[in-house]
C-alpha cells in the first residue's frame, strides 16, 4: 500500500470513529430522539458522509454497540496491571475501570448513561447476538482467572454497581475509595 493509500485509509477510520464517538454522544444526551443530522454534526461530518460509513440508522446503532463493547475491553485491560502475576489480576484490573478509574465507562454506564440510552433504541438484530457474544467473552476471562466463581462474580457486579452510583449523592468520593480498596482485597486468593 502507497502513502497516500495509508493515509485515506487512516482519514476513513478517523472519519469512522468521530462519527461512532458523535453518535454515543447524542445517544446519550437525546436517546432515540438524536437525529442522523445532529450526530453528522457533532462528528464534523456531512448527513451524507455519514450516510457513506453507516447506511441506516440501524446500522449506526449496531456500530454503536458494538464500538462501545469494544472501548470497555479497552478500558479493562488498560487498568490491569501486567506486574501483578498472580490470580484475579483481570479482576482486578476490572475494579480498577469500573470503581472510578475509567472516565468513559463511568459515563457510559451512569444511570442516564450511554447504556440506558441504547436500551431505548431499536438496535439491529445483530446487537442482541453481539451482546450474547459479549457477555460470553467477559465469563471466560473472569473464569479463566484464577478466582473462585462466587467471588469473581460478586467481586464484578459489585464494582458495576458502585459505577451506576459514581457522580451520584448516594455515593462520596471518600466510600468510592473505601469499597474499591475492600473489592481489590477480595481479589486476594488468601482473603475470604
Amino acid at each position: 500500500m502507497t502513502l497516500p493509500e495509508r493515509e485515506l485509509v487512516r482519514d476513513r477510520e478517523r472519519t469512522r470513529r468521530a462519527i461512532l464517538e458523535a453518535a454515543e454522544r447524542a445517544f446519550e444526551q437525546r436517546g432515540a430522539k438524536a437525529s442522523l443530522a445532529e450526530i453528522a454534526a457533532l462528528a464534523g461530518v456531512t448527513k451524507s458522509g455519514l450516510m457513506h460509513h453507516f447506511r441506516t440508522r440501524e446500522e449506526l446503532i449496531g456500530q454503536v454497540i458494538e464500538h462501545t463493547i469494544s472501548r470497555s475491553w479497552e478500558e479493562v485491560r488498560a487498568h490491569i496491571d501486567l506486574a501483578e502475576n498472580r490470580p484475579g489480576k483481570f479482576t482486578r484490573g476490572y475494579v480498577r475501570a469500573f470503581a472510578g478509574g475509567s472516565e468513559y465507562l463511568t459515563r457510559v454506564f451512569s444511570p442516564s448513561g450511554l447504556l440506558a440510552a441504547l436500551g431505548t433504541l431499536e438496535a439491529a438484530e445483530s446487537a442482541e447476538a453481539l451482546q450474547q457474544a459479549d457477555a460470553r467473552a467477559w465469563n471466560e476471562a473472569f473464569d479463566a482467572d484464577g478466582l473462585p466463581p462466587g467471588r469473581a462474580l460478586t467481586i464484578r457486579y459489585a464494582a458495576e454497581g458502585l459505577i451506576a452510583a459514581v457522580n451520584t449523592p448516594y455515593l462520596t468520593p471518600d466510600q468510592l475509595a473505601q469499597a474499591r480498596a475492600e473489592l481489590l482485597a477480595l481479589t486476594e486468593v488468601g482473603q475470604a
